[in-house]
């Protein structure tokens, strides 16, 4: 088969594709990442073939403004001060990268012909090429699909996209014809849709393993990460990460501190116990080591730590983070904080306890069970084949 996989915007979205990429590839099929230009580097570093297609959107730049504390689906209107509304409009981020990515996805595809087109959440442009191209679509969640707390009205949003190809809002479906789950319960959301479970297999990206990864910590290690977004969009002042490190510190751990080179100011004077790990290190790599970790709560950090069975405390700043926050907290394998709690003693305290063999421990290490007893991405290769061979609309 030919398969043609799409991202859109960030790395870390296109992170989640990798492992069903590779096995795709090994079962001897064709494998196209299409994406922006700015795409190429990351899409090749993990070993597939990137093809440059449509212009470059700046990712701050289309989301600013945009990016905030979601309010509650429920929220009165006008929504209170400081929150952003859980949508997807015409004239948002999400929109404005599909639309500089949708004509070349489509002239593409009528050339190379794919028999299959896979795209993860919020990339409107590939449902609509797949529409244009009348080939089968799979969605493939990244973790937990926060995509229920969002309103969209196809119409408006979809609807100008499909009507460049002669079609109606309504003969897109942005959840595919197949959608891959990677979130056991009950770290995913009841949904409506049909999904397809799928192992989550870690990648974070290009990695090289450190001396000091060679051989077991002489103490717990807590990794403190701040993802890769909240850098990327200029965000790295909604948390005070040195505060943060300073306050795990406090405990008889190894902080191993793992963050974006734009996020390392202010992380110099740090307590002797506090490591700053060199780029690149990916939390695929060092997790396995460790007994916690505090994070932001983007989807590819929890889904790695969930994975490898590691307690989790998470900070959520923006959007998802919360929505993944409270789906961990679900599962008993972590907790979270808010802004006001997120240092001094509560924060210190609150590691100590993920760091001990408690509930944390004992459900972390069911979900990471869970996981592994799913199929792997390689299991999932016939079933995308089967999808080929559907008849579809004329």
């Amino acid at each position: 088969m030919r398969i043609l996989m799409s991202t859109w915007g960030w790395r870390s979205h296109f992170y989640g594709l990798v492992p069903l990429g590779w096995a795709l590839q090994a079962a001897g099929h064709e494998v196209r990442v299409a994406s922006h230009p700015s795409m190429v580097a990351p899409i090749t570093a993990a070993g597939l073939a990137a093809v440059p297609l449509g212009e470059d959107i700046d990712f701050a730049e289309a989301f600013a403004g945009r990016i905030g504390a979601v309010g509650a689906l429920d929220e009165p209107d006008p929504a209170p001060a400081g929150l952003v509304e859980p949508a997807i409009t015409a004239d948002g981020g999400v929109v404005r990268l599909a639309d500089a990515l949708l004509d070349d996805l489509v002239d593409f595809g009528r050339a190379w012909q794919p028999d299959l087109i896979i795209w993860e959440p919020f990339n409107l442009a590939a449902p609509v090429a797949a529409a244009a191209l009348r080939v089968p679509g799979v969605l493939h969640l990244w973790g937990p699909d926060s995509s229920v707390t969002l309103r969209l009205d196809p119409e408006s949003v979809i609807g100008p996209l499909a009507a460049r190809f002669g079609l109606a809002a309504t003969d897109v479906t942005p959840q595919g014809d197949l959608t891959i789950d990677p979130a056991p319960p009950p770290m995913q959301v009841p949904t409506a849709r049909p999904g397809r479970p799928v192992r989550f297999v870690p990648y974070n990206g290009t990695a090289v393993l450190p001396p000091w990864l060679h051989r077991p910590a002489d103490r717990p290690r807590v990794c403190v990460t701040a993802g890769t977004m909240m850098a990327g969009v200029g965000l790295t002042d909604r948390l005070d990460l040195a505060g943060v490190v300073r306050s795990v510190a406090e405990l008889d751990v190894e902080v191993v501190v793992v963050v974006e080179p734009r996020q390392r100011r202010g992380l110099d004077a740090m307590p002797a116990n506090v490591r700053l790990a060199d780029a690149p290190l990916a939390l695929r790599l060092v997790l396995p080591t460790c007994a916690a970790i505090v994070q932001q709560g983007g989807a590819g950090t929890t889904m790695t730590a969930l994975a490898q069975g590691v307690p989790q405390l998470v900070l959520p700043q923006v959007s998802d983070q919360h929505f993944n926050a409270e789906r961990l907290a679900a599962t008993g394998a972590g907790t979270w904080l808010t802004p006001e709690e997120a240092g001094g003693a509560v924060l210190r305290d609150t590691v100590g306890e993920l760091i001990g063999d408690g509930p944390a421990r004992a459900a972390a290490a069911l979900m990471r069970d869970r996981i592994r007893a799913l199929p792997s991405p390689a299991d999932l290769v016939p079933a995308l084949t089967a999808l080929t061979g559907a008849p579809r609309p004329t």
